[in-house]
């Protein structure tokens, strides 16, 4: 049966789409056995869908989620080798798409190793996700309104869920220091785990450029990112 990983935070920018797809695409290539590696399946309530986008990926979106709600089904977009996506592509969620999405992530669960969420609060749809997650990962600003925010979320979610608050998009000003010091002494009290920062950097946007992740460059010049990454996916597997 597959984990479920929501990426989830109430505050939109922060970059849940591009850690939910990258952490997708180191899932997918590691090993589950010892000749079959790992299936992922991405699923997203961002009406946007920028994981295709940031993916490369051509194909059009199909019934998407709202296929398999409906009972349809909806065609699979690969995104990698073993990394597959499922779409967003209606805004007009019906009243029983609670019960019925409860139903369909069953069926996946036995279909897929794991299963990231990406979720928006735009819909309304996180606490459903939420429902069906077996770990969150948090990504967060270090300023006062969006840590408060996520403080509260931590709350909401339930500390033992939480797999990992991620700071991200994060300049290098002494303001943002001295919130991340703050930031881990108040999740030190909670007993939340966090990352290294992900330093807003023109390295990830020549990737995000490319349609490529951090999986697919051997530049040494990653390796911090990487490595903050590998923990996330230490977390989260």
């Amino acid at each position: 049966m597959a984990k479920v990983i929501l990426f989830k935070n109430n505050k939109g920018g922060v970059g849940k789409s591009l850690l939910c797809f990258w952490t997708g695409h180191i899932l997918s290539t590691l090993s589950k056995s010892k000749d079959e590696k790992n299936k992922v399946l991405i699923l997203t309530s961002d009406s946007q869908n920028n994981i295709m986008q940031m993916a490369g990926a051509k194909s059009g979106y199909g019934d998407g989620l709202q296929g398999y709600i409906d009972g349809r089904g909806s065609d699979l977009i690969r995104l990698r080798e073993g990394l597959f996506y499922v779409p967003l592509t209606s805004t007009g969620i019906k009243r029983t798409f609670e019960t019925r999405f409860l139903d369909v992530i069953e069926i996946f669960k036995t279909q897929y190793d794991y299963i990231l969420i990406d979720g928006s609060p735009v819909l309304k749809l996180d606490n459903i996700f939420l429902e069906v997650s077996d770990k969150v990962v948090i990504p967060t600003f270090l300023d006062n309104v969006t840590t408060k925010g996520m403080i509260n979320l931590i709350k909401e979610v339930g500390v033992n869920r939480v797999a990992m608050i991620v700071p991200n998009r994060v300049g290098r000003s002494k303001m943002e220091r001295e919130h991340l010091n703050k930031l881990k002494e108040k999740l030190e009290g909670v007993g939340a785990a966090i990352t290294d920062p992900i330093y807003q950097t023109i390295k990830i946007m020549q990737l995000t450029e490319r349609s490529k992740t951090i999986m697919e460059t051997k530049s040494k010049q990653y390796d911090d990112i990487k490595q903050i990454f590998a923990k996330i996916v230490r977390e989260v597997m």
